[in-house]
């Protein structure tokens, strides 16, 4: 076998062990190391699952390309993207664009029904946020949203020594108390402990642009793990 054929496997062979050596688990007594937040991701998404608006001709569904333009006999017409299209009740209408810095979007519509006038358009909406930074937001001065999305639908799992995706909460373990046992979080500025059934309000910056207020609840508190259920509001600032 050639020379340069034994250095390519050489070398594919020490890459492997490498690997695998990375990938083994470790074995042995405790850490005393603190669990630390998670690393952002690239990015986020919340999902609204039945997003409405009414839009009276010439109206376009906020932040998007989507425009109606008035009733065509039986049909409505419409522009998508600055394309022309005749619809009917029930045929879809959806983009995918960006709303703000940041903040990309898809929504997938579909003309519901005209009341006096308003053709009302309904479907899922889903929010990618890119490069989120969370921080939290400690005051209550009212907000100026130039856009805002109710009832987006959240279902968490967090292992210990991990963040609630979005916000600055870590998971730091059980803590046994006398009334049982709490799940310990640090990065907030509130009660840190939180027992299964236990709501969660979080309220905080992903962008200088973007909001989520968190409205949670632990569904269940274990070693390993809290599984969180509720919904989100969403606010695009201007």
């Amino acid at each position: 076998m050639r020379r340069e054929t034994w250095s390519f496997y050489l070398f594919a062979g020490v890459l492997l062990l490498a690997n695998l050596a990375c990938s083994l688990p470790s074995f042995g007594g405790g850490s005393s190391v603190e669990p630390t937040p998670t690393p952002p991701g690239d990015s986020i998404t919340f999902t609204v699952p039945a997003y409405t608006v009414g839009l009276q001709p010439g109206d376009s569904v906020p932040g998007t390309r989507l425009q109606y333009v008035g009733r065509n006999g039986d049909a409505f017409d419409v522009v998508i993207d600055g394309l022309p299209a005749v619809k009917r009740t029930g045929d879809s209408f959806i983009w995918d664009g960006i709303l703000a810095p940041g903040v990309f979007a898809n929504y997938n519509l579909r003309l519901a029904t005209v009341i006096f006038g308003e053709m009302r358009v309904a479907g899922p909406v889903k929010l990618t946020i890119l490069n989120p930074t969370p921080v939290e937001r400690t005051d209550n001065t009212p907000l100026t949203a130039q856009m805002a999305f109710n009832n987006a639908v959240i279902s968490y799992y967090v292992p210990v020594g991990y963040g609630i995706p979005g916000t600055t909460a870590v998971y730091q373990g059980l803590r046994d108390g006398s009334g049982g046992q709490q799940a310990e979080f640090s990065g907030l500025t509130n009660y840190p402990y939180i027992a299964a059934g236990d709501s969660l309000i979080w309220q905080g910056y992903l962008r200088d642009n973007f909001i989520v207020a968190y409205n949670l609840r632990a569904l269940s508190v274990g070693e390993e793990g809290v599984r969180f259920a509720g919904t989100a509001e969403l606010f695009i600032l201007p």
